[in-house]
């Protein structure tokens, strides 16, 4: 018994299963996850040691030498990377994605304490953690009031950063901008020296008044009472009146050598939103956080915090990642949703059945939801990737219904009733249904194989492979049983003699697409004719075509991935190492007035001066533009890019840069030049020789280089000898040193229910210049003493940071391409002008290692997975058909489609991409289907005897319709995505655009090479086994059953 009739004798029990599947499904797709790319556990582990008061060459000889030649032996490691700077090491170990990161850092703390005795005794113990960048800043909150910039941030500290710390999923909730509310104790430096204070002292000695200690109990009659002595400040005043020291017995207070008031630390870093000093909170979410739950975990607590912060007080979302993740997320639904629609009005059309477009219609939805659900229970998130293959999907999925449906109605209009129809139909369509949507399937088999080798794209695109096979193992599911129990029982095709269409409007549409259909099969056959009689002509015009395609491809723009469309802009600002902060800040503001008058259409505009760490970046900062969603957009990522590169010029010394957009975070810099050498020194010169050449270069935008010269520093030499003999030591100078010229925070004094450190420290105008540094005492033996009397002072350049990468010392020099050329082009233009400016020493190697490299090794592993699709879908066809030469027809059509992907890409104009080359390995399963109708269809043919000539004809002629249908549905169902630039939907685009231009080519391939291919492999005599199996016992049941019914109506007439 053939399985369809089994599964129409059970209609309701199909129904049933497939409604729950669906029901269910339905109830899921509320907890799929949401996120713009798959969840994807990062391969890298770092760990660091502390080496206090070491430099950066003792670092790296002492600790990050003795730990990289434990750690190089650690299993499954990929590269070594480290930094050795002043008192501390770096070791950043890479693994491949897909590694089990747990068993890694279990054998790395092997290795590790193998290893730690050997380390000085100075050094810290090494900590091992795991990094992830999905721990990341998603969000920015302003804090907007009518008060100073310091209240606000006192507010954003004492009542917002923690309650959205509460949120579900947040790690950190920072406030940037303004400055920290303090208690400045600010000491005069003559008057300190005249009494002979010290700053420790006066610290020790404000410490020592301002406490509140339990003293125990005291039991008095029949109570105990507690004992606590309070000695805590109670306002400023008495502050400034705290007794120091008693000299000659005069009491010497605080109030005599210097003053205490409420004020804000030293300015370090500093924000302005909007043209505006103000105030923002950055949300970290937790590591494997989903970002959407959590913004939304976020904006519940804003409403919350809205009803109870001052009126005058308000929040505002100036920076929201989820904007472009549901941006992209909606235009991708949007484009899968437009597919669906024109593939079931294309269906519609060819049809020309009402209820065979709703079995359809019905079926693709089913699949997706079945697919969804699939996710659900696979824990796999609705992102970028997965959308990406469910729109493939609604191409190729609706593909085995329309076969099933398409049959199923030819034999109900040869007037077969509906079961009987549904029965014969499907049967027959059952091994070309599930053979096709097995060479689909095949060609990701090879992906799983290669997933290691293709890294971090590997692991995007199983998101891609595993959609795309559910979705199409589910919509097999639905061709098999669901369309026949639905075309049979529920919802029975009727054909054009027992209800002949009626409306003139539909008559209209019908009659002139059949005169089309008509028309075009005329032509067709003409043209077959036409090929089947020059054979030879035919071969060489598609030969002529597909050369001409591939001489095309040198002439394209090939990168690693297209540009999605960023949401932001952030300009960082490199001033001369040691610029004061006031200088950087004009430089900073002076480039957001660029913006605030040249730049359209931006959202938010903040620029940020100084790191926040003392004054020790006060030559950087930034200025970020936050863009609206893409279909608001006046002025793009990239023209406000070139907005600002126009200005450059303008500021002398300064050096700027782009942070990575979404393309180059995921990809890397398009040049990355890596300069070697054991001579720190040599190589940081060639690097800025290096980076001379690139500015040069105008395809190049902005050079930089990962190391930079050491920062300006004052170095305090003691000599050991005088300061032992003054009863002072190294540490004691050292510490006076930090506390005069940075502070020392002494104690907390509270008001209001509020703590506010007190810091003590010199005075702003006796720490500006290095002179006072001689005027600053520390404690001897015999009293108070100058830091003159055993120190001298050295300007210099501090220490830089050592960075090596395989137990190698490496400098990076960076950039990225502004125009279209190819990096291979740019690279050798920088070899030309290295070349003829500079001679590159024997002990420095420089080595090319940018996107070019990446694009040649991924295409290697692509061509690998290609070749390697293209055997097992031989595989499959031949196991299939029961021959070796039928496959080869079918194979044959597969080089042809480069022709219409190159030509399409040249039309528009859009660079080759490795998307595009996911859109040709799934065109290689795509491609073959239409062959395989073909071949199927004329094998059956001369299997009754037909001739080979009238039956490569026939064949193609009677296949035209099917063959268009379900290359017209596959390409309608993915053009919408074709057009979907929106947020980082322009990432995925390129697999569109190759899989129209692919099949639109190979489509023409198919119905005229094919049948030509055909006539000259299979010889007159050949036979081939057709995959079409027809059970004829039901038809002569239906006969009996006729008959049956015709002679119990004479009967009743009788």
């Amino acid at each position: 018994m053939s399985l369809s009739r089994k599964t129409l004798e059970h209609p309701v029990l199909v129904l049933i299963v497939f409604a729950l599947l669906g029901f269910v499904g339905i109830f899921t797709l509320r907890k799929v996850s949401v996120g713009l790319f798959p969840d994807i556990e990062s391969p890298y582990v770092s760990v660091s040691t502390t080496y206090s008061k070491a430099g950066p060459e003792s670092v790296e000889e002492s600790v990050t030498k003795v730990l990289e030649s434990s750690l190089v032996s650690v299993s499954g490691l990929k590269n070594l990377y480290s930094s050795s700077s002043e008192g501390s090491s770096s070791i950043q170990l890479e693994f491949d994605y897909g590694t089990d990161i747990d068993q890694a850092v279990t054998d790395i703390r092997d290795k590790l304490d193998r290893v730690t005795r050997s380390l000085p005794d100075d050094a810290g113990s090494p900590t091992i953690f795991r990094m992830n960048a999905d721990s990341m800043p998603i969000m920015r909150i302003a804090v907007r009031g009518n008060r100073s910039v310091n209240d606000l941030k006192q507010i954003a500290e004492d009542n917002i950063a923690d309650i959205l710390e509460q949120a579900s999923g947040v790690a950190e909730a920072a406030v940037y901008g303004g400055r920290t509310k303090i208690v400045r104790v600010e000491l005069e430096q003559n008057r300190l020296a005249a009494y002979g204070f010290t700053v420790s002292q006066v610290s020790s000695a404000l410490s020592k008044q301002n406490l509140e200690l339990g003293g125990g109990k005291l039991n008095e009659g029949q109570k105990d009472y507690v004992i606590r002595t309070t000695g805590q400040f109670s306002s400023i005043d008495e502050i400034n009146n705290t007794v120091i020291s008693t000299i000659n017995g005069y009491d010497v207070r605080l109030k005599d050598i210097g003053r205490a008031y409420m004020g804000f630390e030293d300015p370090s870093r500093e924000v302005y939103i909007d043209g505006q000093n103000g105030v923002y909170v950055s949300i970290t979410k937790q590591s494997g956080s989903n970002t959407v739950t959590v913004a939304n975990e976020v904006y519940a607590k804003i409403s919350q915090l809205e009803e109870t912060l001052p009126a005058d007080i308000s929040l505002e979302i100036i920076r929201d990642d989820t904007d472009s993740i549901r941006e992209t997320i909606r235009t991708l639904v949007e484009s899968a949703a437009e597919g669906l629609v024109l593939a079931v009005l294309i269906l519609f059309i060819f049809l020309q059945n009402f209820k065979s477009t709703i079995i359809i219609s019905i079926s693709i939805p089913l699949s997706i939801v079945i697919t969804l659900l699939s996710m659900s229970f696979a824990g796999i998130t609705l992102n970028m990737m997965t959308l990406t293959g469910l729109i493939l999907g609604v191409g190729m999925i609706v593909d085995a219904s329309i076969v099933m449906i398409d049959n199923i109605y030819e034999y109900r209009s040869r007037g077969a009733r509906a079961r009987i129809a549904a029965v014969l139909g499907s049967q027959e369509m059952v091994m070309s249904v599930i053979s096709g949507n097995l060479t689909t399937i095949c060609v990701f088999v090879p992906f799983l194989l290669y997933i290691k080798e293709l890294g971090m794209m590997g692991q995007m695109f199983k998101g891609i492979i595993f959609t795309i096979v559910i979705a199409l193992l589910s919509s097999l599911l639905v061709a098999i049983f669901l369309v026949p129990v639905l075309a049979g029982v529920f919802l029975p095709l009727s054909n054009r003699t027992e209800k002949p269409v009626k409306n003139r409007i539909l008559l209209f549409i019908y009659g002139n697409f059949e005169k089309a259909i008509a028309a075009i099969t005329r032509a067709y056959r003409k043209l077959l004719k036409a090929a089947l009689a020059n054979r030879a002509v035919t071969i060489v015009v598609a030969c002529c075509l597909l050369v001409i395609a591939i001489a095309l491809i040198p002439t394209m723009q090939i990168n690693m991935m297209p540009n999605g469309n960023d949401d932001s802009v952030t300009l960082n600002i490199t001033m001369p190492i040691g610029t004061p902060f006031e200088k950087t800040s004009e430089v900073a503001l002076a480039f957001e007035k660029i913006v605030r008058e040249e730049v359209k259409g931006y959202k938010t505009l903040i620029t940020t001066i100084g790191s926040g760490r003392g004054n020790a970046n006060s030559y950087k900062g930034s200025v970020q533009i936050t863009l609206p969603e893409t279909s608001k957009q006046i002025d793009s990522a990239a023209v406000i890019q070139q907005k600002l590169r126009n200005h450059f010029s303008d500021f002398s010394g300064a050096s700027f840069s782009f942070s990575a957009g979404m393309r180059r975070q995921m990809t890397g810099d398009d040049l990355d030049i890596a300069i070697r050498s054991d001579d720190f020194q040599a190589a940081l010169d060639i690097a800025e020789k290096i980076q001379a050449v690139m500015e040069s270069i105008p395809d190049i935008g902005e050079a930089t280089i990962d190391t930079e010269r050491g920062l300006p520093e004052v170095e305090v030499v003691i000599d050991r000898d005088r300061a032992y003999s003054f009863g002072t030591d190294v540490t004691s100078i050292a510490t006076e040193i930090n506390y005069a010229i940075n502070g020392v925070t002494s104690t907390v004094y509270r008001e209001n229910g509020k703590d506010y450190d007190v810091k003590v420290m010199y005075k702003p105008e006796d720490r500006k210049s290095v002179i006072d540094l001689d005027q600053i005492f520390v404690k001897g033996t015999n009293g108070k003493v100058s830091v003159a009397n055993f120190a001298a002072i050295k300007r210099g350049l501090g220490p830089v940071t050592i960075r090596r990468e395989n137990q190698t010392r490496i400098i990076h020099v960076t950039a990225d391409i502004v125009t279209d050329t190819n990096a291979n082009i740019v690279e050798d233009a920088i070899r030309s002008g290295i070349a003829d400016s500079f001679v590159i020493p024997d002990n420095v190697s420089v080595s090319y290692e940018g996107s070019w490299k990446d694009i040649s090794t991924q295409m290697a592993i692509y061509i690998s997975i290609i070749i390697m699709a293209i055997v097992l879908v031989f595989g499959v066809m031949a196991a299939t058909y029961e021959s070796f030469k039928a496959p080869f027809i079918n194979l044959a059509t597969i080089p042809f489609m480069i022709i219409g992907v190159v030509f399409l890409y040249k039309i528009i104009g859009q660079p080759l991409s490795i998307m595009a080359m996911v859109g040709m390995i799934m065109l290689v399963g795509i491609v073959v289907n239409n062959g395989i109708i073909l071949v199927d269809y004329t094998n059956l043919l001369r299997g009754r005897d037909v001739p080979l000539f009238e039956a490569c004809l026939e064949a193609g002629t009677s296949r035209l319709r099917p063959v268009l249908m379900t290359t017209l549905t596959t390409i309608l169902g993915m053009l919408p995505m074709c057009f979907a630039t929106e947020g980082q939907s322009a990432m995925v685009q390129p697999i569109g655009i190759a899989v129209v231009g692919g099949l639109t080519s190979s489509t023409f391939v198919t119905l005229l090479v094919i049948p030509v291919l055909y006539s000259i492999v299979m010889k007159k005599d050949d036979t081939v086994k057709s995959r079409i199996k027809i059970d004829y016992s039901i038809l002569e049941k239906e006969k009996s059953g006729k008959n049956s019914e015709n002679s119990q109506e004479k009967d009743d007439e009788k």
